[in-house]
This record gives C-alpha cells, structure tokens and sequence, in this order.
C-alpha cells in the first residue's frame, strides 16, 4: 500500500496499473482509499482505453480491507501486470483519458463518477507527469470482446464524422462477441 499519501482526514491510498498500458491501449486502474480507522476501505476499478474509448467501464466497490484485498487488489495483480503509481497520477491519468475521448465523441462509462468517489481530495495536478493519448498521434479503436459487431460499426462511424478519413486506425473483427472472445484466447 503506497502510505507516503495522506490526506487531511489521515486516510492512505493504493493505485495500481498495467505496467504497459500504453503499450497494449486498454488496461486496469484501480485506486483504494483506506479510511484512517482501518476497518473500511473504497475503491475505484477503471478499465481503460488510451488509444480512443477512455473510461470503458467504471465500478465502485467499499467494503472491509480484506475484502479488498482479496477480491479486488490480489485479483488484478495475479492476472494483469500491474504496477504501483501515485495515486494523484492515476487521478490524472483517468481525467484526461476522459477528456480525450470526449474530445472525439465518446463519453466515460455511466458510472464513471461514482467509481471517481475515492479520489476526494486528491488533485491530478499534483502529477508531473505527462500522458500521450491514442496511438501513433491519431485514436485506434480495438473492438473489445464484449463490444456487438453493431457497437463496432457505431463506433467507427463515430470515428468518421468527428475525426474524418485518414484520421484514425481501426481493428474490427466482425462477427459474434464468443468468436472474438477465442481469437484473443488464441
């Protein structure tokens, strides 16, 4: 747990992503406020896409430390390489992933704002550091494996009217949502 920051209440904070996460595009944020008593703890899981979409799905989760522990934190960092970042870092990073897609016609995930409720009092302008959105200077949109054929195709029409050919890349694969799901598998 990264305790070097504290807020006025005294409460701690955890934040973690992918080590490559803007390598691979799309990836885990999770940022966990320990409030100062121990006995709770709220979280915030982000899944988030860099090249185009930003904030895809947003969840907000307060309950018991183990819990978290267990359930969220051991979760993401068995399965995904996840990396410790300061948490006014992952705030940053979340605020202009949204800005960017918003930017080309793509709102956060309906619960964006509610999973946003453990970064009180934390301040993305506290971060020096500096991100670059999309992919090769343009959005690249990846059809998920959740994601219908007809969101896809939506998704790059969008892409057109706001961005305009040439534009933007794209990588659909048309068919079934169980199809993709194997070919990524593969």
């Amino acid at each position: 747990m990264d305790t070097a920051k504290h807020t006025a209440d005294q409460s701690t904070f955890e934040a973690l992503w992918p080590s490559d996460l803007f390598t691979q595009g799309i990836g885990w944020v999770i940022l966990a406020r320990f409030k100062p008593n121990g006995r709770r703890v709220e979280a915030g899981v982000f899944l988030v896409d860099v090249f185009c979409l930003g904030v895809k799905l947003a969840v907000f989760e307060a309950g018991e430390p183990a819990d978290y522990q267990q359930r969220i934190r051991n979760y993401y960092v068995d399965e995904f390489p996840m990396v410790a970042t300061a948490p006014c870092s992952a705030r940053k990073l979340l605020e202009q992933a949204v800005e960017y897609a918003g930017r080309i016609g793509f709102a956060p995930h309906p619960d964006y704002r509610k999973a946003l409720r453990p970064f009180q009092g934390l301040q993305a302008a506290q971060c020096s550091e500096e991100f670059a959105f999309g992919h090769r200077g343009k959005p690249f949109y990846r059809r998920g494996p959740r994601e219908t054929e007809a969101q896809a195709r939506q998704i790059v029409s969008r892409l057109q009217q706001r961005c305009g050919p040439g534009n933007f890349d794209y990588l659909v694969m048309l068919g079934d949502a169980a199809d993709i799901n194997r070919a990524f598998d593969q």
